[in-house]
């Protein structure tokens, strides 16, 4: 059986004397597709920060059974200052950085990979630009490509389809089934219903954590693990679970 990548174990931790996730337990393995859902506060990003080593915890463990693992992040859209002077060559290539360097100084192999990981993502011919002028989707083309510059082995995605048109939006899940295939995700969405087809398990973080070790959840599943959703999916039709209820 594989070790996993990350363990959680009885996390809990906040901002200042508030707590945002409480007692949450979470094992990620290397072939795992986990979509995380929850409400806005309910702690989804905090979580995110934690297997980051960003967020400092007031009880609980962050192991890492086989070594820390490469991990590749995509934060949300709303975190990156477009004004910043960088060319989206810069960007991808930034994933390389050093201890010593943001912009190292990058061996042959490194060059050839990000040449080539520009040539499959569609952004060769804009590799100089500054990320100020790319439009939504291509910002987000970029910052994937920079997450999977180094070959993580867990790729942590933060509300993706957020500012993004629709092509985008299916050209990027059709490249996270074909990374699943060779790196473990953990999708952060709050439209469920759209990824329903491609991640495995559920985790619903609603200042504690409920797993569902399944991506096949009913409204009565949904009760039982009193997890809060906007869009559900049975089969391939996605419809919404009007119904709210409380969280103790």
């Amino acid at each position: 059986m594989n070790k996993a990548l990350v363990i959680l174990e009885g996390v809990s931790t906040g901002y200042f004397s508030e707590t945002v996730l409480k007692d949450v337990n979470l094992e990620i393995f290397p072939d795992d597709f986990i979509g995380v859902i929850g409400p806005n506060g309910g702690g989804k990003t905090t979580m995110v920060k934690v297997i980051l080593g960003l967020q400092p915890l007031f009880s609980g463990k962050l192991r890492f059974p086989g070594g820390r693992p490469k991990i590749g992040y995509l934060p949300q859209a709303s975190q990156i200052d477009k004004s910043f002077p960088i060319t989206v060559h810069e960007l991808v290539s930034s994933g390389l950085k050093s201890k010593y360097s943001w912009f190292p100084h990058l061996s042959f192999g490194q060059r050839t990979r990000v040449k080539r990981m520009l040539e499959d993502a569609g952004l060769a011919g804009i590799s100089s630009k500054p990320i100020g002028e790319l439009s939504g989707g291509q910002l987000q083309k970029a910052l994937l490509s920079r997450a999977l510059i180094d070959k993580p082995q867990l790729l942590i995605l933060d509300e993706p389809n957020t500012h993004v048109d629709k092509q985008f939006e299916q050209e990027l899940y059709g490249w996270l089934r074909d990374l699943n295939k060779e790196m473990a995700i953990l999708l952060v969405s709050h439209d469920i219903g759209t990824i329903f087809p491609m991640v495995k398990t559920i985790a619903c973080v609603n200042r504690i954590l409920h797993y569902h070790p399944s991506n096949q959840l009913s409204e009565e599943v949904l009760k039982i693990y009193n997890c809060p959703v906007d869009i559900i999916a049975h089969g391939p039709v996605p419809h919404r679970v009007l119904k709210t209820h409380d969280h103790e």
